[in-house]
């Protein structure tokens, strides 16, 4: 089913009172980053003040604002300044609609989190039932979406494991212990190298199924 997103602008002149996108350029359009980056546009914000107001870095804004850019919906402008430039964002349209198909993917924060969004957080005890809390899962499938489209470079690590085994209750303690010592050692809180890429680590070690019947107080 088609459903329609429109985004109003306050703006006093723009290049277009609509613009309609209905081709191929809504998907860049319709990453929730992107997303979230047009509904505080308004008529028009800096790049360090989408930053502060989505919480990521100026660098990550700055990467989708160009992607937007490209698609028509916003354009940059800077101050000329050879080093340090600062760009400032700005919609072409005083109403920008986009065609999107059905769901079109998680809010970069998570539903549970409604920062910037004027509503009350979610409480503990509704996370409390979540293996991966929402946010959290919301931060990291925006992230993947970055790195597949290039956003890191051709140097960065990305790893997605799934696995499943049969293992008893001390090893499942043995392996607990030495990841525990691996995060320790590759994540300690408040340290790391200021010039290299923030990764991020979720870990979850569950038993996911009983043993087959009969096995267990087996003779045999």
């Amino acid at each position: 089913m088609t459903t329609w997103r429109e985004v109003t602008f306050r703006v006093e002149s723009q290049e277009a009172a609509e613009l309609v996108i209905d081709d191929e350029r809504a998907t860049t359009i319709l990453d929730p980053l992107r997303s979230r980056i047009l509904e505080i546009l308004e008529a028009g914000k800096s790049v360090t003040e989408i930053s502060d107001a989505i919480d990521v870095t100026d660098a990550r804004v700055l990467y989708h604002v160009q992607r937007l850019a490209e698609t028509g919906v916003v354009r940059l402008e800077d101050d000329g300044a050879a080093a340090p430039r600062k760009w400032r964002c700005l919609p072409t349209a005083g109403v920008i609609r986009v065609r999107a198909e059905q769901a079109v993917g998680d809010d970069p924060f998570g539903p549970g989190d409604d920062r910037d969004k004027g509503g009350s957080q979610a409480t503990e005890d509704d996370r409390a039932g979540e293996a991966i809390p929402a946010d959290v899962a919301g931060q990291f499938n925006q992230a993947f979406r970055e790195a597949a489209e290039g956003m890191y470079g051709p140097s960065c690590q990305v790893s997605i494991n799934h696995n499943r085994a049969r293992i008893s209750e001390a090893q499942a303690a043995e392996f607990n212990r030495r990841l525990l010592a691996l995060i320790e050692e590759y994540f300690p809180p408040g340290k790391g190298e200021r010039s290299g890429i923030k990764y991020g680590f979720h870990g979850v070690l569950t038993p996911i199924d009983l043993h087959p019947l009969g096995d267990a107080d087996s003779e045999d």
